[in-house]
């Protein structure tokens, strides 16, 4: 009777351990994803005019970080302690935002770029309700502070590496379950991913510019809403993977076209919809990954020379 109490109390202990690691790698990747649009995506190149010239330590320190990630620190082996570094590192810098010069913007980039894969390699494949809710809180938050004017978001810079960063000690003891569904995915099959990435950039990054087609200003909850519905839908469509590509490939089609025709309504629909779709579909594939030492060479093309790409296309108005 006494050791069936005890098992009992034991399976009631990590339930309750399960569900506090699931909130902190909600809490976890819902931030630094909000972190990432809101400073570095936004905030740091709008406070240097977009400068690439500028901006380019923070985006060698984001690659150095990246491989720097799935390598081995001598003794420091473990995802949740190189985490533990880069968030330590990251609000260290968050506390003179936005007044980087090229060694500290580097450094930026370094603690972002560490963070980029290993934020991704904690979760498992079948935790994809919890990807779904720290998507849903990181273009919740993103959208809804998009508006607000660069050089004053020190406290968020700050606040939101400090969630991260105390979801990450609850983590300490996270042990990383080696369930990842192995996949012979070679660089050509990512190629998608990347595509996906460099259109979304592209058009971010030159929307963001654009006064008749700023949707943030004037569509914020529209943008919220379908940001949600573009994740609802891509977490219950189990399709097969090139139909989530035909999907992804109509709607972006559709909004270069009604950015094109300057109809910032029907965009602020549309638009949203995709890069939550999108999102869910490259964070799934990532996940299924089980070498970080691979995730963080994809995370190299995906999270930087794709969306770098975009960047430099947009501001040179190639395509507008």
């Amino acid at each position: 009777m006494t050791h069936l109490i005890e098992q009992r109390k034991s399976l009631t202990d990590y339930k309750v351990i399960y569900k506090i690691e699931s909130i902190a790698l909600v809490l976890l990747l819902g931030f630094e994803l909000s972190y990432y649009l809101l400073i570095v995506q936004t905030g740091v190149t709008q406070h240097f005019n977009s400068d690439l010239i500028a901006l380019f330590p923070l985006f060698l320190g984001g690659v150095a970080g990246t491989i720097l990630s799935g390598q081995d620190w001598g003794k420091i082996t473990n995802p949740i302690h190189k985490m533990l570094f880069a968030l330590s590192l990251q609000l260290l810098l968050s506390l003179s935002y936005p007044n980087y010069n090229a060694f500290t913007l580097g450094i930026l980039g370094l603690s972002v770029g560490i963070m980029a894969p290993l934020s991704v390699y904690i979760f498992k494949e079948k935790q994809r309700f919890e990807l779904f809710l720290a998507l849903a809180i990181a273009y919740t938050v993103g959208t809804y502070f998009f508006t607000t004017f660069a050089d004053s978001r020190a406290s968020m810079a700050v606040g939101f590496t400090i969630v991260a960063l105390v979801s990450t000690i609850v983590l300490k003891d996270y042990k990383i379950q080696d369930d990842k569904v192995v996949e012979s995915r070679s660089f050509i099959m990512y190629l998608p991913l990347m595509f996906w990435i460099f259109l979304d950039s592209n058009l971010f990054e030159t929307l963001s510019r654009s006064q008749s087609l700023d949707i943030w200003s004037h569509q914020t909850f529209t943008i919220i809403v379908f940001h949600i519905l573009g994740l609802l839908v891509a977490y219950f469509n189990k399709t097969k993977e090139l139909n989530h590509h035909m999907i992804i490939a109509t709607f972006f089609i559709l909004s270069y076209a009604l950015a094109y025709f300057n109809m910032p309504i029907a965009l602020a629909i549309v638009y949203p919809f995709v890069i939550s779709y999108y999102n869910v579909i490259v964070f799934s594939a990532l996940t299924k990954e089980m070498s970080l030492n691979k995730l963080s060479c994809m995370m190299v093309f995906i999270a930087w020379i794709a969306s770098g790409i975009g960047l430099a296309l947009a501001l040179s108005k190639i395509l507008y």
